[in-house]
């Protein structure tokens, strides 16, 4: 396998312009298409955008490799341009990129992996980089490529190899060592050097040839100054080689290489040198060199940098953590999506066939019918698991594999209400109950990794599984006797303002229903709902659980600058949630951002329930969104409520949330530039 069967002569463009990043990259994906290798050129360009919001993919010395892995890609691809003029990428080494390689890789299969070390090795030689840039035509730069690879592959006397190492090591220029190099040689348990590589991609995941490469790198730079190194990597699948307390302490330096935020309490007083994945793989040695010098700082974990200034220690801690834990709930609630998604259209369904049946519509409507209660019940397994799959998501995106179990435990415990005294029957805590539960095995798992740090791998994993299990399950079941108290103190107000404005009554049902969307609120209000014989309770609750899907759909189409990518794609699929009426379609955004997207939804929800009971809607049974507005009693006013309440409710998520950076239209056919450049370039 060479790079050769990645990368035709018809995938390569050479001496470009291009005036940004987002132009290079929307020209290679057009070129991946017209070369077969994507299934959705619009999906992958989306795939792609989000990869380069998640960290630079430029590798320093000129160079680039963005990809992404996805259903989108067809088969596993590569191409290639070169540029005139350099852009910026954001670059470790801060300058201008001029040769831009585009992984594409299916769901399947780790040949990307094999490309992208391929291609970093052979980069890592800055001589090969300027050569392809100066490269005249696609033959030429296939050329340069293929002979750096056979001459790697078949002459390896004549790549560089580390020097032999002296030994005893001589230390001299270096820095003064506390202990002497017999020391430091005489025990494998002693490591002059401890280097940490983390990166974001799991198992099999192309991100993870950088992390390899960096560990490479280190490896080899260590060779050359002939010094020990450990390198503990790090990914969502997991960690490897973690670093003993006997370890850090006897090391003389660390080093960090990551593109993602690592916890460095552990190496408080030791000299520390940070640096990306691309300044791991283009200057290991520099780093380390750096770290073994007198001038390299030392670290002290949470001491102010300014000189009585402990609040500004606190603030910089706490923006730290903020965005880590936002990360954490985002990758849960994109993850947790699709099960609403298909779970809502499954009742969709099983609703209509019993609509076109012609069954009555009562509190069993989607039920009647064999065939409508298949859907209907496989769609409500679906939503019952959608709690645990995000707890599960967030703790394993917290603490590696070992903590989906113990999240996914959780979850389950919050969605029965489960307490030390009655395992089901009881108020479901809904999102916050779920969220409680991911945050809780994350955090929890991370203490576990520490305690048994020393343990062989399949003891850890048996404790990691069984005392994470345990003391999450013990957590949530300790903080569900709170649903139940919110479940009795909204009860206790409803009932309170029964005897008094309908409107009130109506909007405090629908902010319960917009709050927390299945929860604990929510249950109150639909049990306060069937309680009441006049139906404008239900018909408030209908129309609430209406509008928080719809106020998401409409505020993703126009406000987009407001949401990513990711959230937009979801958006359209929210208008059908909203027509069924399944207010956990809110859920996924929620999870993500609390703080911007509960307040918008409580608002539109309040609207909608206060402008229901104001026209005396009425309704005999809820749920089934646009159906039970049919069968009520002032249908019209119900629809013209549903519509103000989201149409606020849009206003005020767009006005709470957060500015992105506007993305170019993935498929813009009228581009006369990018298409004169493939034009030109196309042998095709």
């Amino acid at each position: 396998m060479q790079i050769r069967d990645f990368l035709k002569p018809e995938g390569i463009l050479i001496g470009c312009t291009a005036s940004d990043k987002k132009s290079v990259l929307d020209t290679l994906v057009e070129l991946h298409d017209r070369c077969g290798n994507l299934k959705n050129a619009a999906a992958y360009y989306e795939q792609i955008l989000i990869r380069e919001e998640q960290g630079t993919t430029a590798v320093g010395g000129a160079t680039a490799i963005p990809h992404a892995q996805g259903s989108a890609v067809r088969r596993t691809g590569l191409c290639a341009m070169t540029l005139q003029e350099g852009i910026g990428w954001g670059a470790p080494d801060g300058g201008p990129v001029q040769l831009i390689f585009l992984i594409a890789a299916p769901d399947q299969g780790s040949e990307h992996l094999t490309v992208l070390s391929r291609l970093i090795t052979m980069l890592m030689n800055k001589s090969i980089a300027r050569a392809l840039i100066r490269a005249e035509s696609p033959e030429a730069f296939l050329a340069i490529l293929e002979e750096e690879e056979n001459t790697r592959r078949m002459e390896p006397h004549k790549i560089p190899m580390p020097s032999p190492r002296a030994f005893p090591p001589d230390w001299t220029g270096i820095q003064n060592v506390e202990f002497g190099a017999e020391q430091a040689f005489k025990s494998q348990d002693v490591y002059r050097i401890l280097a940490v590589v983390s990166q974001s991609g799991g198992e099999g995941d192309v991100d993870n040839g950088y992390g390899y490469m960096a560990a490479q790198a280190l490896h080899s730079a260590a060779a050359q100054l002939g010094v020990t190194i450990k390198i503990e990597s790090r990914d969502r699948e997991g960690v490897e080689n973690l670093f003993t307390k006997r370890e850090i302490e006897q090391a003389a330096a660390i080093v960090i290489v990551s593109d993602t935020p690592v916890d460095l309490a552990r190496f408080d007083g030791k000299h520390l040198v940070r640096g990306s994945l691309g300044e791991g793989i283009r200057s290991g040695e520099k780093m380390l060199r750096r770290v073994l010098s007198d001038s390299a700082p030392v670290y002290h974990h949470n001491t102010p940098r300014q000189k009585n200034s402990p609040e500004r220690g606190k603030r910089e801690k706490r923006s730290a953590a903020g965005p880590q834990i936002s990360n954490f709930l985002q990758e849960g609630a994109a993850r947790v999506f699709p099960f609403y998604a298909a779970g809502g259209l499954l009742q969709l369904i099983g609703f209509l066939i019993d609509l076109f049946a012609g069954a009555s519509y009562t509190a069993s409507f989607g039920y009647t019918t064999p065939a409508a209660a298949l859907f209907y019940t496989v769609g409500t397994i679906l939503l019952s698991l959608a709690l645990p799959v995000l707890s599960a998501s967030i703790a394993q995106e917290m603490s590696g594999k070992w903590a989906f179990v113990p999240g996914f435990a959780g979850g389950c415990l919050a969605a029965l209400g489960a307490t030390v005294y009655r395992v089901a029957g009881g108020i479901s805590s809904g999102l916050f109950g779920a969220l409680l539960a991911g945050l809780a095995a994350g955090v929890l798992i991370k203490i576990l990794q520490k305690l048994f740090a020393g343990a062989g791998e399949g003891i850890s994993c048996f404790f990691y599984t069984f005392l994470g299990v345990l003391l999450t399950g013990a957590a949530v079941c300790g903080a569900n006797p709170l649903a139940q108290g919110l479940y009795d103190g909204a009860a206790l107000i409803l009932d309170a303002a029964s005897g008094s404005s309908q409107i009130l009554v109506g909007a405090v049902l629908g902010a319960c229903v917009a709050l927390d969307m299945g929860g604990p609120l929510s249950q109150a209000a639909y049990a306060f709902g069937y309680a009441q014989e006049g139906g404008t309770a239900l018909a408030a609750v209908t129309t609430a659980a209406m509008t928080v899907p719809l106020a998401l759909a409409l505020a993703c189409v126009v406000f987009r600058g407001r949401f990513s990518s990711a959230a937009r794609q979801n958006g359209p699929v929210n208008f059908l949630l909203g027509i069924g009426g399944i207010a956990e379609g809110g859920i996924p955004y929620a999870a993500a951002a609390p703080g911007r997207i509960l307040p918008g939804c409580m608002v539109g929800g309040a609207v909608s329930g206060a402008l229901a009971a104001a026209f005396a809607c009425k309704a005999s049974t809820a749920g089934g969104g646009i159906l039970a507005i049919g069968a009520m009693t002032g249908w019209t006013y119900a629809l013209l409520s549903v519509t103000v309440g989201a149409i606020i409710g849009m206003f005020l998520l767009g006005a709470l949330g957060k500015v992105h950076a506007p993305q170019q239209d993935s498929r813009s056919a009228a581009s006369p530039k990018k298409a004169a450049v493939l034009q030109q370039h196309s042998v095709l």
